[in-house]
């Protein structure tokens, strides 16, 4: 990997859109179909498991005797996992060839989705999710590169839309079919169902994927990962402590273990930017931060998910409390969110294609922010405020669909190609990372008790956040004119 400095731009930054096809199946179509199905089917219990785990978390938090607060951690370990772990997993695919990498991952990801029916309190829980979320960290980033290769880089845009169909679409029907059974045979069997599944999928995948020419041998950053993954976890335990130091009258600034927590990450974020600013092969490149073309829509795109995941949290303990729906019911109302998502991702892919990336992404954020509002209003359940809360899940459906494929497309396009496995790895973590806090901030600010003022806070709060999204189109492309 090159490790020049960046070039110094011009005011106004321009991404060029990519006009050579490179993916060596560009003139084996059927091939792409196949492919695409067999991800589809190995991404069925990832995201099925997240919306449905999401749902029943105020159960499993019952069960397991702990808050929900406590059990969010079963999602924001696994999200940590995936956060600091997919540029290794990448990296590990460029090393060991990405087809290896990714059944690799998915036999990981399948054995541990059986283990969940056996855990016994909630430690044990969260160390299968993150042993989840470490075999997602290889399966996720190899399976974008082998469809990315597929597709060719004429049709990037086309790819991350078809991916992120293949990430949400697959798992509504995964959903709709498990919601009922959450009621019928509780939260444990659906993780069996689905380990089930992923068996079928692994051998799918052996059969059908192909290998695709390997990556530059580089040096796992070891040292990096611990580093970021050390500083955030403190931060996040200090996040998740506020509710208990704030319910028991105490003061956030008076307490003493958060403030050492707070404190700590601080030098290991620095150490964290030092080290990379030096290793041959990091595991952030933070030069290419210098490029508001690959740092703003990177940003803008973390904004987004940290409303978006914050709020797909908060909402099914919304359901099942003040409006008192069963865990099962609650999974499927939350359908819409998922299923709008699997629908506009190839029509965001295609826009970024036919208009250029700024209006997808305007329309992104635009959609996130009323996603927020909505929550807010529907989180009172008298009224209309069901209606409102669908209207939320729809529009966050719409914003990460119409979004996404212009944001990824836009970092992949600001880099050179031998940049783009750093590049992609960036995209994910930066992601992963804007979710993990929206879950613990988003908790932490809704409390225990739903109230509706906290509610309506939390949700504002969110939508606040969602608002920065709009950095990306502003001020990294052109304000008018071709916008590619």
């Amino acid at each position: 990997m090159s490790t020049a400095q960046p070039r110094r731009a011009p005011a106004v930054w321009r991404v060029e859109p990519v006009t050579r096809a490179v993916g060596v199946d560009s003139d084996r179509p059927n091939y792409r179909w196949s492919l695409l199905w067999v991800i589809g089917l190995s991404v069925l219990g990832f995201g099925s498991l997240m919306t449905l785990v999401t749902a029943a978390l105020p159960t499993i938090a019952s069960d397991l005797d702990t808050t929900t607060a406590t059990a969010g951690w079963v999602l924001t370990g696994l999200m940590l996992a995936m956060a600091v772990g997919t540029p290794a997993g990448g990296k590990l695919g460029d090393i060991y060839g990405h087809r290896n990498t990714f059944i690799v991952g998915l036999v990981g990801m399948t054995i541990t989705m059986i283990a969940n029916y056996w855990v016994w309190n909630i430690g044990s829980f969260i160390g299968v999710r993150v042993l989840f979320g470490i075999s997602g960290a290889l399966l996720m980033p190899n399976g974008m590169s082998l469809l990315m290769h597929s597709f060719g880089a004429q049709d990037r845009a086309k790819a991350v839309g078809w991916f992120q169909f293949a990430m949400t679409g697959a798992p509504t029907v995964g959903v709709v079919a498990g919601g009922p059974l959450l009621d019928i045979l509780g939260w444990r069997s659906i993780f069996a169902v689905f380990g089930v599944v992923g068996v079928i999928a692994t051998i799918l995948a052996i059969v059908v994927v192909k290998p695709i020419p390997k990556g530059e041998r580089t040096p796992i950053d070891w040292l990096g990962t611990v580093l970021l993954a050390s500083a955030t976890l403190l931060v996040l335990l200090a996040i998740t402590r506020i509710p208990s130091v704030t319910s028991s009258g105490r003061s956030i600034i008076n307490d003493i273990p958060t403030l050492l927590m707070l404190g700590l990450s601080l030098p290991l974020y620095i150490l964290f930017i030092s080290w990379e600013r030096r290793v041959p092969s990091p595991l952030l490149d933070v030069r290419l931060f210098a490029k508001p073309t690959f740092a703003l829509p990177l940003v803008s795109a973390a904004f987004n998910q940290f409303a978006y995941m914050g709020a797909f949290v908060v909402i099914p303990s919304v359901l099942q409390g003040p409006y008192g729906y069963s865990v099962g019911a609650a999974a499927l109302l939350m359908v819409p969110r998922p299923g709008v998502f699997a629908i506009a991702s190839p029509l965001g892919g295609s826009l970024v294609g036919k208009i250029g990336m700024r209006i997808p992404m305007i329309v992104g954020s635009a959609s996130m922010i009323a996603s927020m509002l909505a929550f807010a209003v529907g989180s009172d359940p008298a009224g209309y405020g069901l209606l409102f809360v669908m209207i939320g899940l729809v529009l966050s459906g719409v914003s990460a669909g119409i979004g996404s494929p212009a944001y990824q497309t836009m970092v992949a396009n600001s880099v050179a190609d031998r940049d783009l496995g750093i590049a992609n790895g960036m995209n994910q973590t930066v992601m992963w990372m804007g979710m993990i806090l929206g879950i613990q901030s988003m908790l932490a600010f809704a409390g225990t008790d739903l109230s509706l003022g906290r509610l309506r806070t939390t949700f504002v709060f969110a939508a606040a956040v969602a608002a920065l999204g709009f950095s990306a189109p502003l001020f990294a492309t052109k304000p008018s004119g071709d916008s590619k």
